[in-house]
């Protein structure tokens, strides 16, 4: 039986145990959503509930229930309650994976959204990667990419004007059809120049988020964003595009997988 945010849990306390009290109750909630009987996204009973249920304080529900969101079980939503934390984007980075792939894998719903297209002074670190003096103009495109329909990832994209005006005409012709996606930017560039993406130099840490990419990922100010930067380059080496990307720290995981020898 799935069991509903207003059910009673059916597991009880042992008081006579050493465990304390919060671990037992972690044990229960934790073995509810490993097993499916909460699922993901689902909302848990009220504090309320698991106090009246177990006959236990409510500090003893809310110590439980903070070890289980900082294990990433668990979730708060201010005013609706407590919810069973959503599966993380597990991206492989061994290869290079489209952002649609990779949300789907996940059981959420891809989408992507167009913020803006604007010609800019190009910032040190686009102007370097792409070989360019810094302060060039460049055509930068903002995106944002959810699942569904919630901020996953924000992305700054940086193209010389050559491809980079073109390339914005199709994506606002892509918006308006309700098409758009990240990789549409690549295959239009390869369209308009020849240019043949083979291979990605970048780099990923940890980092706080500013005001402005807390706004677009829906996070508060200072929370913890993975940020990227990633220059996409042909097979001699002449640079594509370059672009910045900041993903949710608690809806991201990135893996690595690897040969060992001794």
């Amino acid at each position: 039986m799935v069991m509903t945010g207003s059910d009673q849990i059916p597991m009880k306390l042992q008081r006579h145990l050493s465990a304390p009290l919060h671990r037992q109750l972690g044990a229960v909630l934790s073995r509810h959503i490993r097993t499916g009987r909460f699922r993901p996204g689902e909302r848990i009973p009220s504090e309320r509930e698991i106090c009246d249920t177990y006959g236990i304080s409510r500090t003893t529900v809310r110590q439980t229930i903070g070890v289980l969101v900082a294990a990433g079980l668990l979730v708060r939503v201010p005013a609706k309650g407590t919810f069973v934390a959503r599966p993380k984007i597990d991206q492989d980075l061994t290869r290079v994976v489209r952002f649609s792939e990779a949300v789907s894998a996940a059981g959420y719903k891809p989408s992507t959204r167009l913020l803006g297209i604007h010609t800019l002074p190009a910032p040190a670190a686009a102007a370097q990667a792409l070989g360019l003096p810094p302060g060039e103009p460049l055509v930068v495109v903002s995106m944002l990419s959810l699942g569904d329909g919630a901020p996953l990832a924000f992305y700054r994209i940086h193209l010389p004007p050559e491809t980079g005006d073109p390339t914005a005409r199709a994506l606002l012709a892509a918006e308006a059809e309700g098409r758009v996606t990240f990789g549409l930017v690549l295959e239009h560039v390869h369209r308009v120049s020849g240019l043949e993406p083979a291979r990605v130099v970048q780099t990923y840490e940890a980092a706080p988020a500013s005001e402005e990419i807390a706004r677009h990922l829906g996070v508060a100010e200072g929370a913890a964003i993975v940020a990227s930067a990633r220059t996409v380059l042909t097979a001699s080496g002449a640079p594509i595009t370059h672009d910045d990307a900041y993903y949710r720290g608690d809806r991201y995981r990135f893996t690595i997988r690897r040969a060992y020898s001794l």
